[in-house]
């Protein structure tokens, strides 16, 4: 089976205006779409159900799609399609947070999407913000391998401490045994916000599901609260507050570059 749970930590440190920074436990899964019949058979802990401990429902992504009756694989073919005017017509695996007893958030989902050789093709990136509940929609097209770094003008707004005038910077690292996405925000030449996403991959099976119930009981609702907690306390050191801006539809194309990083400009302390 190629799904498997992900285990690990995931960090933020933001540079500017004001300094700030977290880390926390987090778990995942990476879910071959190809197997959802047999996901839904490990156990009891996972079903339909919507208030299961776990929930799997399509309709949870790419709900423009799938609450259309589009299957979620196809959806995320057709947003590449409609991205780059490639189809790819392989194996989609879908890194996510399950629903969890009923909450169902995750800021951001990634659909690795491979053509039928087994190359992979392109990674879609499901953004989603709080409390204004929208989403958009990433496309990275890759070449040859994840070697190469991509770079997306920002065009969604997620926070509300971060304005739109910006790049991201992604690099992403995967193989059997781990997955690492790191994420850059630069502004002027200038780095202002990274993230990294660090986590083991292990087996899915019933004993799995369970442990992971059990260590993380509320992983929806923890990161939606951690989410809450981190804006108080950039509005305690006055971080500067951008308005919202309404999105210009709900697709964006980034593309790998090959040129070396910036150098790193500290902020002034």
């Amino acid at each position: 089976m190629n799904s498997s749970l992900c285990l690990g930590w995931v960090s933020h440190r933001r540079l500017t205006p004001r300094r700030h920074a977290f880390r926390y436990r987090i778990g995942m899964f990476y879910l071959d779409l190809d197997e959802q019949t047999w996901l839904l058979k490990l156990s009891l802990w996972l079903g339909r159900w919507r208030l299961a401990p776990l929930c799997w429902r399509e309709t949870d992504y790419l709900p423009a799609l799938t609450r259309q009756g589009e299957p979620l694989a196809q959806a995320a073919r057709l947003l590449v399609h409609q991205a780059t005017g490639h189809m790819p017509e392989g194996p989609v695996r879908l890194l996510t947070q399950l629903r969890c007893w009923g909450l169902s958030f995750n800021p951001v989902s990634f659909y690795f999407c491979h053509d039928r050789d087994g190359r992979l093709a392109a990674i879609l990136l499901e953004v989603r913000n709080t409390p204004w509940r929208e989403r958009f929609h990433y496309v990275l097209p890759v070449q040859g391998n994840l070697a190469k770094r991509f770079t997306v003008a920002k065009a969604f707004h997620v926070s509300p401490f971060m304005p739109l005038d910006m790049d991201y910077h992604l690099r992403f690292s995967l193989d059997a045994a781990h997955v690492r996405i790191h994420m850059q925000n630069w502004q002027g030449g200038r780095k202002v916000f990274e993230a990294d996403l660090t986590l083991q991959r292990q087996p899915l099976d019933a004993p799995a599901l369970r442990r992971y119930v059990l260590t993380f009981p509320w992983m929806s609702l923890h990161t939606v609260l951690a989410i809450y907690w981190q804006a108080l306390r950039l509005l305690f050191k006055r971080t500067p507050v951008h308005d919202h801006t309404t999105r210009q539809g709900d697709l964006a194309l980034g593309q790998p570059c090959e040129d070396p990083e910036h150098v790193e400009s500290h902020p002034e302390r």
